[in-house]
């Protein structure tokens, strides 16, 4: 997944359109639709504001992986992964302690 197909991605996940991210970050929202189409990335400073404003890491919007890292293959995981970051420490421990209550199932 691209740069910008992310971004609108995370968009509706906040409920948000590409006008307010555009005005959030001085940013045109017709050069979103042109990103899409020409499958290309903004220039760093735009790049972070834009993460900035989602509340996603940078490297999740670039596709970079921390090399220690192992990247799950299943879009689902990475959409889980992502979607955990903006949880609080307190409820990181208590989906964990769900997720291992489900493992002690099977």
């Amino acid at each position: 997944m691209n740069f910008w197909k992310k971004v609108d991605s995370e968009l509706v996940y906040l409920g948000k359109t590409r006008k307010e991210l555009a005005n959030a970050i001085g940013f045109d929202a017709a050069n979103i639709s042109f990103g899409i189409k020409r499958n290309s990335i903004p220039a760093a400073d735009t790049a972070l504001k834009v993460s900035r404003f989602l509340g996603v890491p940078l490297d999740y919007l670039l596709d970079m992986a921390d090399e220690n890292a192992q990247t799950p293959q299943n879009p689902q995981i990475l959409e889980i992964e992502n979607r955990l970051r903006r949880f609080s420490q307190n409820d990181v421990n208590a989906i964990l302690t769900v997720v291992n209550a489900i493992n002690e199932k099977y």
